[in-house]
C-alpha cells in the first residue's frame, strides 16, 4: 500500500520579502505537475478578523489584545490547513505568514505534529522591499496614484 506522507511548508520572512510571491510561484508549478497544493495566507485571515487597520499597534509585541488575535487568526488558518490536508487526500499546503519567532514556529510544530518543512525568504535589497511595498499597497488597498 502507496502511504502519502502530507508536508506543511511553512514560510518565514519579515514583511515584504517575497514569502507571498514564492508561495505562489511554488503552489502553480506543484499544481501544474499535478501535485494539488493550496496557499494559507495568515494576511487574510488577520483582515477578515480585523476589518481594518487602525494603527501600527496592532502589530506591537507589547499589544496583548493584538497579539492575541493574531495568535487566533493563525491557529485558524492552520486548522484550515489541516482540514485541507486531511479531507481533500493532498500532500502539500502552504503556510504564508512571517512566523518569524521561535514561539511561533512552536505553535505550529505543536499543532501540526507532522511533516514540517520550513523556507525562509531572506531580501535586503532595500530597492527590491521598497518596490515589494509599493505592490503590496497598490494591490491591497487599490493605491493606484502611488
Amino acid at each position: 500500500m502507496d502511504v502519502q506522507r502530507t508536508t506543511y511548508r511553512i514560510m518565514i520572512g519579515l514583511p515584504a520579502r517575497g514569502k507571498t510571491y514564492m508561495s505562489k510561484k511554488l503552489t502553480r508549478y506543484l499544481n501544474w505537475i499535478g501535485v494539488p497544493t493550496k496557499v494559507f495566507n495568515l494576511g487574510v485571515y488577520r483582515r477578515e478578523a480585523v476589518k481594518a487597520y487602525k494603527s501600527y499597534d496592532f502589530f506591537r509585541h507589547d499589544n496583548k489584545e493584538a497579539m492575541k488575535i493574531r495568535k487566533q487568526c493563525a491557529l485558524v488558518a492552520l486548522q484550515d490547513v489541516k482540514i485541507y490536508l486531511n479531507e481533500e487526500g493532498v500532500q502539500i499546503a502552504v503556510f504564508d505568514a512571517t512566523n518569524t519567532t521561535w514561539g511561533r514556529r512552536d505553535l505550529i510544530i505543536n499543532f501540526v505534529q507532522e511533516n514540517v518543512f520550513f523556507v525562509e525568504s531572506v531580501c535586503d535589497d532595500p530597492e527590491v522591499i521598497a518596490a515589494n511595498i509599493l505592490v503590496c499597497y497598490v494591490v491591497m488597498f487599490g493605491l493606484h496614484f502611488l
